[in-house]
Order: C-alpha cells, then sequence, then structure tokens
C-alpha cells in the first residue's frame, strides 16, 4: 500500500508540474484575439497567450538598437507570465528610434501596452513593436521610417511599473495578423554590439 501512496502523490505532483508549465510549452503563434494586446480593442487585460520559446531566426546585422543610451535588460519572452518580448529599462524620456526603417502599421494606445508603435521592417518584413512609450508617437499609420530615425521615447504607460521599452519581434504576415513571436534577443544584441 505505502508504494502505491508514494507512485500515486509522484504522479500527482508530475501532473501538477505539466500544468504550470503547460503555458510556456504551449505553441507560441497567437492569432487575434487569443491573448495578449489585440489591436481590435479585446483582450486589454495585460499580455497573456505566448510561451517561453518564441521562434528562432538569424539575427539580422542591418539594423540599430531601438534605445539611445544605457539599458538594462528586463523580462525576456515568458518570464512566467506570457511575456512576448524583450524589456529594455532605460530612464523615462530617452530617445527610442527604428530598429530597422519601413513603414508604420500601427500607432494606438492599449491599456496594457500605453503608447504603442508597430512597424513592418522594410528589409526582414518583420514587425517591430515597440510598447509603453511616454507619449504618442507623432508618426502616422502608413509612413515610412528609416533605420535609426526617432519614433519616440522611453515611458511607463499602460500596465507598466517602470520606465522601460518592451520590444516585440514578429514574423510575416505580422502582428496579430497571422505572425508568430520572435525571440528578438538575438536581434537586439546583434544590434547593440554594432551599435557601439
Amino acid at each position: 500500500m505505502t508504494n502505491f501512496k508514494s507512485t500515486r502523490t509522484t504522479l500527482v505532483a508530475a501532473l501538477l508540474m505539466l500544468l504550470a508549465f503547460a503555458p510556456a510549452a504551449a505553441a507560441i503563434t497567437v492569432e487575434r484575439g487569443s491573448g495578449g494586446i489585440d489591436p481590435s480593442g479585446g483582450g486589454g487585460g495585460g499580455q497573456t497567450g505566448g510561451g517561453a520559446g518564441g521562434t528562432e531566426t538569424a539575427p539580422t546585422s542591418d539594423g540599430v538598437f531601438p534605445v539611445a543610451g544605457k539599458v538594462t535588460w528586463g523580462d525576456g519572452l515568458g518570464a512566467g507570465r506570457g511575456h512576448q518580448g524583450q524589456d529594455l529599462m532605460a530612464k523615462c524620456g530617452k530617445p527610442l528610434v527604428a530598429a530597422q526603417g519601413g513603414k508604420v502599421r500601427v500607432n494606438d494606445v492599449h491599456s496594457a501596452a500605453g503608447n504603442y508603435l508597430v512597424i513592418k521592417s522594410k528589409t526582414s518584413r518583420m514587425d517591430h513593436v515597440y510598447m509603453h512609450m511616454i507619449a504618442p508617437s507623432k508618426l502616422q499609420e502608413g509612413d515610412r521610417v528609416r533605420t535609426g530615425q526617432r519614433i519616440g521615447r522611453v515611458g511607463t504607460t499602460g500596465n507598466s511599473s517602470a520606465c522601460h521599452l518592451h520590444f516585440e519581434v514578429w514574423s510575416a504576415p505580422g502582428w496579430y495578423n497571422g505572425g508568430s513571436v520572435i525571440d528578438p534577443v538575438p536581434h537586439l544584441r546583434s544590434w547593440q554590439r554594432s551599435s557601439r
């Protein structure tokens, strides 16, 4: 009987661990309305969905680091809560620049993302998402931007407790348009090295 109780306890513990890590093991592809920051106005309770992994892509060296000035690396993909990007902690008001040139797809405000901007890269065709900006960007949807062009400033708007840029990268066809979250860290590290 002791052996049965021990086996049952082990199985229950294994099941609880599996359930605890299930969100992190889930597929990272996010469809409109399935969690995260839904641009249609739904899902405003914070960033959910996605997982810890993210799609890996080779970093592109034809970009620049999006925060001008000193940063501290904060939470990355997953972070135990379905976080879909990389937080770059910096002083509020620090300039933000376009990591790669392209076209503005979205310029909006959201209860969780705060003031945010989505730019479709001309070279990589990936979407770069910049969240928690101190104020709405002066850019309009459809505007073309150059690599390194100023697009806004670091802030703490939306569901944020400190000044930072929350930066996301999404594969084609794009952010909440059938694309998948891509781990931004290899790209950010490459751009940070080339920006020095």
